[in-house]
């Protein structure tokens, strides 16, 4: 069956499970924060089994000999003594979640650090440009997928600087090879 949980931290996170005598056989944790969501998981599950069944419908008299039921269920009618099901004001679990945005929202000052080796483009024309865009788009990823702010800026610090190098390499070999040409 499949499971919607709710975290404290406001992420809202579904998977399968197949309950043992009620309960959740494994620890679950929020995708977002790492927080348990076992507790919340078990919290669904006793509500799903605890609910009172759904009264048995009474089936009404047959349609007559010919009538003509196309797409139709036949009529049902509830039954007159028992009681309608009463409705919780609790959110039911079958309520459809709203789209998950698992990417968290980048501040004009991580584009910046993130854009940082753009700035070979200035200096290397072609060269610096594919060695600053890779690293741009490394860096994004980087910055999207690392959970710990100081290592975020470290890895990301640590690339652009790779990028600089590479775009050195790049550019002392291609002046080399062009300069040992223009020689002969």
């Amino acid at each position: 069956m499949e499971l919607k949980v709710v975290c404290d931290c406001g992420q809202k996170y579904k998977f399968d499970v197949e309950p043992a005598g009620g309960q959740m056989p494994v620890k679950v944790n929020c995708p977002a924060c790492g927080a348990d969501g076992t507790a919340a998981a078990n919290s669904i599950l006793s509500q799903m089994f605890s609910r009172p069944a759904v009264p048995p419908a009474v089936a009404a008299a047959p349609p007559p000999v010919g009538a003509l039921l196309v797409n139709r269920p036949t009529p049902v009618q509830a039954a007159v003594d028992s009681p309608p099901p009463s409705i919780s004001s609790a959110p039911s679990p079958f309520a459809p979640l709203k789209p998950l945005n698992l990417k968290p929202n980048l501040t004009w000052y991580h584009y910046i650090w993130i854009g940082l080796p753009l700035l070979l483009v200035a200096i290397g024309g072609a060269i610096g440009g594919a060695c600053g865009g890779a690293a741009c788009a490394v860096n994004r990823t980087v910055f999207l997928k690392t959970s710990n702010p100081i290592l975020k800026y470290v890895w990301t610090g640590m690339i652009s600087a790779a990028a600089f190098v590479v775009w050195l390499v790049i550019a002392a070999t291609l002046f080399g090879f062009l300069h040992g040409l223009r020689a002969r």
